[in-house]
């Protein structure tokens, strides 16, 4: 027999000044010198178990060891080694198997992102001249080669075969990876994470700490000066170091040897305490994440700095964001902890917009977007049986809560729908299956990473 109970834990009322304590980051995006990875019209998705199927008891970290350029369906784009630079040579029979991605008419040029002619006349995106295509057997997001992430068996003794060489992929084809970074040109001990509280594709140290770059009046004039805060620690450039790519050493006067990146000095922030922190994102307004790739965001939303929750996706009003999730209770849990519960895009697509409707939506409101919205980067839309278009981040559509009355709120926090059953052993279905005492909750809508 399976009943249903409502359990309130962990509300925040205690922190009901966080609204004053609480700040807006500034738009990451269009800050310093890293490119936005995605135009309109083409999203990221982590391929593999990084769509966190079959994770539906662990409340590990989800391994998203790669993170693939995708069409707008979130179908995985991938290249053709017999291309030419700009100029696809799949047609005919090639072309049924692996069709081009196409561009809208609208589609411009972006960054690296180009828009080129096929033979047929059709648009084509291409990705530093490298034309881009889906694959016919692909049929979930994350899908690889025409395996789905769904079947996470399936996914994980497909790719045991292939490292054996039992199984072959398609010969000069190969997805189309924002993460992990190639082709760039880098120091030794400096490495490439992605960072979600700072919102892309961080240079980081040899510890993985977020590297910072110093924007503010001065320039590398201003190191000597800054190298006397306790905040902001230069990253020194060992004795025998020269410049590679965009990296030089810069000779400081205090005997210092700096290493700079498109010419601004690099640090580290002592506030960060370990790998994946961007804590001195938002300190002020002189410094930002040094990024190779920055992750689009939609203008109505913001990256917002709170009390003891770290960085939280809010309404450009200030209004936290959350997302419905599924989880297996008498499995342990992080869900009460900042980052504490991994994003599993697969379980948040199985979940879907009916995982909250009738009386969930008298107090949870579907955060809208604008008619003209198209999914990018990690953001997807998700239309609503009105007719309204729904923001969906990493596959988890988006609310904002009755419940908060101010900005920096976040009463909605750890709200739970449980699911009892008198048979440990089965599973139940809270739009995602889960073993053992299943679950729906609201949790915070933290940045990807």
């Amino acid at each position: 027999m399976t009943g249903c109970a409502s359990v309130r834990v962990g509300a925040l009322a205690a922190i009901a000044a966080l609204g004053s304590l609480g700040y807006a980051l500034p738009s990451l995006a269009a800050r310093g010198d890293a490119p936005v990875a995605t135009p309109p019209g083409i999203r990221l998705e982590a391929l593999g178990r990084g769509q966190g199927y079959g994770m539906e008891v662990l409340l590990t970290e989800v391994p998203r060891t790669q993170i693939a350029f995708a069409d707008a369906r979130g179908m995985t784009l991938y290249t053709y080694d017999k291309d030419a630079p700009g100029k696809s040579n799949c047609a005919g029979n090639c072309a049924k198997f692996w069709p081009a991605a196409l561009a809208a008419p609208s589609a411009r040029p972006f960054g690296d992102w180009k828009v080129i002619r096929r033979a047929d006349g059709t648009r084509q995106w291409a990705y530093k001249d490298r034309p881009l295509y889906t694959f016919i057997k692909d049929v979930d997001p994350g899908s690889e080669y025409g395996v789905s992430p769904r079947n996470l068996r399936q996914f994980v003794g497909y790719l045991a075969r292939q490292r054996s060489g039992a199984v072959h992929t398609p010969a000069g084809w190969n997805p189309a990876l924002a993460y992990p970074v190639s082709g760039i040109a880098m120091p030794e001990g400096i490495g490439i994470k992605e960072v979600g509280d700072a919102n892309g594709l961080a240079f980081v140290d040899q510890d993985g700490r977020t590297l910072y770059s110093y924007v503010g009046r001065g320039g590398a004039k201003a190191v000597v000066r800054l190298a006397n805060q306790t905040q902001w620690k230069p990253l020194i450039a060992p004795d025998l170091a020269h410049p590679i790519g965009d990296w030089s050493v810069l000779a400081r006067s205090d005997g210092i040897r700096q290493w700079a990146y498109r010419g601004r000095p690099l640090f580290r922030f002592a506030g960060d305490l370990t790998s994946g922190d961007a804590n001195g994102v938002g300190v002020s307004k002189d410094w930002e994440a040094a990024l190779a790739l920055s992750f689009y965001m939609p203008p109505d939303v913001r990256l917002q700095q709170t009390l003891d929750r770290g960085k939280v996706l809010a309404t450009a009003q200030g209004m936290t964001l959350y997302r419905r999730d599924g989880i297996a209770l008498d499995t342990g849990g992080g869900q009460s902890l900042r980052h504490g519960v991994p994003i599993r895009p697969g379980i948040g697509r199985n979940i879907g917009i009916s995982g909250c409707n009738d009386a969930c939506l008298a107090v949870w409101h579907p955060f809208l977007a604008p008619a003209h919205a198209q999914p990018d980067g990690f953001w997807d839309i998700a239309l609503r049986p009105d007719g309204t278009r729904q923001w969906v981040y990493q596959g988890y559509p988006l609310y904002t809560y009755q419940g908060d009355r101010k900005p920096g709120d976040m009463n909605g926090n750890d709200i739970f729908n449980v699911v009892l059953s008198d048979n440990p052993n089965q599973v139940n279905s809270v739009g995602t299956p889960m073993h053992g005492t299943a679950g729906l909750y609201w949790t915070i809508a933290y940045p990807s990473g």
